[in-house]
């Protein structure tokens, strides 16, 4: 399970320099109207992430719960992908933001692979949410987890406010 942290990890702080980086510095979506949707599955995404990243950190989702996270990585990775179309759609993405954004990818790939076996396990325990503890990742992964929390309701209010200057603008055209 700790490979799946250090991924997990990883996944954290790349996400970050690419949130940091590509969606505000070098294309300021919060301010695009054509952005609304993607920051609004932006948002989403992020929340589910600090769902994602908190609760590996400190709990074993056993029995029941573990369908549960089964089923927020699904939801997950239809977001990413809806996020991909939407992307190519809205706007055109620089080299470095499609070599994060498959790096990303590979990286979720991986988590979910890794953390796959474990779920299953999980499954076959009686329903409950274990307390569990990887000292100094499992901060690492918390301090990220609040972070990606507040990013998430950060960019899912952009995509709202967003939404309603574009719905403004059209009305006055």
């Amino acid at each position: 399970m700790k490979t799946v942290i250090y991924v997990l990890i990883f996944q954290g702080l790349l996400g970050g320099f690419d949130v940091i980086w590509n969606h505000e510095w070098k294309e300021n979506l919060p301010g695009k109207l054509t952005a609304n949707l993607e920051q609004k599955i932006h948002g989403l995404r992020e929340l589910l992430y600090a769902v994602i990243f908190v609760g590996l950190a400190w709990f074993a989702w056993n029995g029941a719960w573990a369908w549960i996270l089964f089923g927020l990585l699904a939801i997950e990775v239809l977001l990413t992908a809806w996020d991909f179309i939407i992307e190519d759609r809205t706007r055109t993405l620089s080299p470095n933001e499609r070599v994060i954004h498959l790096t990303l990818s590979m990286g979720g790939g991986a988590y979910v692979a890794l953390l796959i076996p474990e779920l299953w396990r999980w499954s076959q325990q009686p329903t409950a949410m274990v307390g569990i503890d990887y000292g100094i990742l499992s901060w690492i992964l918390t301090v990220l987890g609040v972070g990606v929390l507040g990013w998430g309701v950060r960019d899912y209010w952009s995509g709202m406010r967003l939404s309603k200057a574009l719905v403004c603008e059209n009305s006055l055209n």
